[in-house]
This record gives C-alpha cells, sequence and structure tokens, in this order.
C-alpha cells in the first residue's frame, strides 16, 4: 500500500515529464527553417526599420516593396549571432534608417518575409560593409514568390 507522500511524489513526478514532452515538441519546432523556400534566392532592397541582434536567431526589420503593391514590413530571420559573428556580422552592423541590399529564401506562404541568404553579398548604404564576407555574387532583384 502506498503512502499519501508516495502518491504526491509519483503525481508530480508524472506531471513534469508531461511538461517536458509538451515543451519538447514546441522547442524542436522552433528551430526548423521549413517554412521558407530554400531554393528560391532573391535580393530584397529596402530600409532597416529595426535590426535584433539576439539569441536564438538575429532578425532584421526591413520596410521594402511588397509584390502584391505598397510597401511591407519583411521579417528576416537570420542565422544565430554566434554564427554570423564568424562571417563579419556584429551587433552595429545596421542602424534604423540604413538602406540595405541582402539576399533571401522566400517564405512559403508568400507573405513578406524570409530566411536570411547570408551567402549572399551585402550592401549597406550602397556599399559592401568592411569585414563581412559572402560566398556567391548577388542574387537577382525581383520579389517574385
Amino acid at each position: 500500500m502506498r503512502t499519501a507522500s508516495e502518491a504526491m511524489k509519483a503525481a508530480l513526478l508524472a506531471a513534469i515529464i508531461a511538461g517536458a514532452i509538451l515543451t519538447a515538441g514546441g522547442a524542436s519546432a522552433h528551430h526548423s527553417f521549413a517554412m521558407y523556400d530554400r531554393q528560391k534566392t532573391f535580393r530584397l532592397t529596402g530600409t532597416v526599420k529595426e535590426y535584433f541582434w539576439a539569441s536564438p536567431h538575429v532578425t532584421i526589420e526591413v520596410l521594402a516593396e511588397n509584390p502584391k503593391g505598397g510597401v511591407a514590413d519583411w521579417q528576416i530571420e537570420g542565422s544565430a549571432p554566434a554564427v554570423l559573428a564568424r562571417g563579419g556580422w556584429t551587433a552595429s552592423l545596421f542602424h534604423p534608417g540604413d538602406q540595405i541590399s541582402l539576399g533571401v529564401h522566400p517564405r512559403k506562404d508568400g507573405t513578406p518575409g524570409g530566411l536570411l541568404a547570408d551567402e549572399q553579398q551585402l550592401l549597406v548604404n550602397g556599399q559592401t560593409p568592411k569585414g563581412v564576407l559572402w560566398l556567391n555574387p548577388p542574387a537577382k532583384e525581383n520579389c517574385v514568390q
């Protein structure tokens, strides 16, 4: 026969295990890049609205042309700061108001946003930032998704 204390310990252990299982699925889904079409790359040119240099992913908000007309707030997700730092990126690389041009893998659902194609050439205010590395020439300029 179990005592009340043993029953409580068993219930608490079951709750902890259930909580760990439920949160593990959300954490692994967060790190998926499945929402982006990595087979397509285009060059996005616009104005930096915000630049977030923080884990788990760097985010750049860019005001740029929307393929459906007008201007849209593009959410560009990058790698972790430590990964981008190896390519010469820094927390002070962009400032609100900077004119930037960068390679992007678009979202599959067609909404304004994408995954940073950090292997593509980057321009800030028309210049290549000193110390930033890239592997490929600039992507074709278009917003067709």
